[in-house]
């Protein structure tokens, strides 16, 4: 996971997290709009190099798709995987491809929420005296309540 936090960081230093279409076009694909459904809020298709974001979401939450879907692009756009897979089928697969969606939301959660800053604002007093800091953590980050969970987690984790 390493290699991945260090493109993250890489990726954010060069370009910014403010303009998410620019950091796309410029690491060759695009950003496009486009109703989903109930259950897929974003696609990546590989052969067209585009990330399709469902236009209804959050803002918060598009900024966390449209990273997941810039790392598919950056470090799983040569594979072939079929997300629909039947797990008690074809579990090997399975492993990947789950393997593959924590990537992607690592990459998503160092790129959106660095790891200097985020240390440095977990010591403030309003985030040390505060009985939940998640809904201000979040809103400091632009990201969904739940997404900040989980970068907290994975703060834990990869230690």
């Amino acid at each position: 996971m390493r290699r991945i936090i260090e493109k993250a960081n890489e990726i954010r230093e060069k370009y910014g997290i403010e303009d998410l279409d620019f950091v796309a076009r410029k690491l060759g694909t695009e950003i496009v709009e486009y109703p989903l459904g109930r259950i897929i809020k974003e696609a990546y298709f590989k052969d067209l190099g585009v990330i399709v974001i469902d236009p209804n979401l959050h803002p918060y939450k598009k900024r966390h798709l449209i990273a997941h879907g810039i790392a598919h692009h950056l470090f799983h756009r040569a594979r072939r995987v079929n997300y629909f897979l039947d797990q008690r089928k074809d579990f090997l697969k399975s492993l990947d491809v789950r393997r593959q969606e924590r990537e992607a939301e690592v990459f998503a959660a160092y790129f959106l929420i660095p790891e200097e800053r985020l240390n440095k604002i977990l010591k403030e007093e309003w985030v040390t005296d505060s009985p939940d800091p998640i809904p201000e953590l979040a809103e400091e980050f632009q990201v969904s309540e739940n997404f900040m969970r989980k970068r907290l987690k994975f703060k834990e984790l990869l230690k």
